[in-house]
């Protein structure tokens, strides 16, 4: 008989059909699967006290405490990229493997940037709302009536790279081919590679002060978060714009409101923000000069089911002694004996 375990989904993104029917192809481990919706410590620690495995969301924030409390967990597996929602050390500490998929979306995220820097370069999404309110039976072919403010060739503008790992470079390579000149600022690769990858090397404070447009590929952590606050800002040129597809936290939002409505800054662009979602009366949503998505820059029908995918295979791995693609905390590796893979 092949070793049972219990593998438990803690969040509500997916219905786990597809993840039943990858299980029902494997024969050397048996699995039982649950999904739990989980809102917080407590259901966290209720649905997984009798978990060996369990699949989580970037938003379900796997504690100390929550660790404390299952006793068979061998392995998280995280749906995503970041890892500010688990306690690594806590899990080392225990001899719980945790894996996660650091390729995951890196062609989306990066589309979704260049979408968003096109859209307030061409005021698309103004133009747009404009003609929908009648500007355009108001004031005929005039485009510059119609239009709230300048468009400026994207060809003679520079974007600011902050953080150019995987995204970033992405980014860079798609930036390129629209002829924009590249700023770069990441204290974690060498100035040589960052020309490599087609940028001036500058620090984060010369990158504000030079960039029309800045977006933002960092990840969250102590040091980044809030980074970009109202001194980050003041260094801005009032016609500069700023983009975030990374992590919320990273700006923050009342220093950007402000910002925003003193005309100290000509726009933003925002996939993620703190909190998310935003509530109902948050100025960002009246503001014109303003683009929100729905933290959808992950998004798209292939990245997700490889995320999904990528994740149960590393899990399984895990179960089976095997090392995974990504061992998020390889310290864990001195309890935790792992073998290489078996091939085919």
């Amino acid at each position: 008989m092949p070793p049972r375990y219990r593998m438990v989904v803690t969040s509500n993104r997916y219905d786990v059909a597809e993840e039943q029917e990858w299980l029902a192809e494997v024969h050397d481990l048996d699995i039982e699967l649950d999904a739990t919706l989980c809102r917080g410590e407590d259901d966290l620690i209720a649905a997984g006290s009798e978990a060996d495995v369990l699949l989580c969301s970037t938003r379900d924030a796997i504690t100390r405490r929550v660790l404390d409390h299952l006793p068979r967990l061998k392995v998280v597996a995280s749906y995503g990229v970041g890892l500010n929602h688990l306690d690594l050390d806590a899990a080392t500490e225990r001899g719980i493997v945790v894996t996660h998929y650091p390729a995951y979306c890196t062609a989306e995220v990066a589309d979704h940037a260049l979408a968003l820097i096109l859209a307030l370069n061409r005021r698309i999404v103004e133009l747009d709302r404009d003609l929908h309110a009648g500007a355009w039976n108001a004031e005929g072919a005039h485009t510059r009536r119609i239009l709230r403010g300048p468009v400026c060739p994207l060809r003679e503008l520079t974007l600011g790279i902050v953080g150019i790992g995987r995204i970033g470079s992405a980014v860079a390579q798609r930036a390129k081919a629209f002829g924009l000149t590249l700023l770069a600022a990441d204290p974690y690769v060498a100035p040589a590679e960052l020309v490599a990858r087609g940028a001036e090397p500058v620090a984060l404070d010369e990158l504000l002060t030079r960039a029309d447009i800045v977006t933002l590929h960092c990840p969250l952590t102590p040091e980044t978060r809030g980074m970009i606050d109202a001194r980050a800002l003041g260094l801005m040129p009032p016609s500069a714009v700023l983009v975030n597809t990374a992590r919320g936290p990273i700006v923050d939002l009342d220093a950007l409101v402000a910002a925003l409505t003193a005309g100290a800054l000509a726009g933003a662009a925002l996939d993620v923000v703190d909190p998310e979602p935003l509530p109902p009366g948050s100025p960002l949503y009246a503001l014109p000069n303003v683009i929100l998505t729905p933290h959808a820059a992950y998004y798209s029908e292939r990245s997700v089911e490889t995320l999904r995918r990528e994740t149960l295979r590393a899990a399984l791995a895990v179960l089976r002694g095997e090392r995974p693609p990504v061992v998020a905390n390889p310290a864990v590796l001195q309890r935790v004996r792992l073998v290489p893979p078996r091939v085919g």
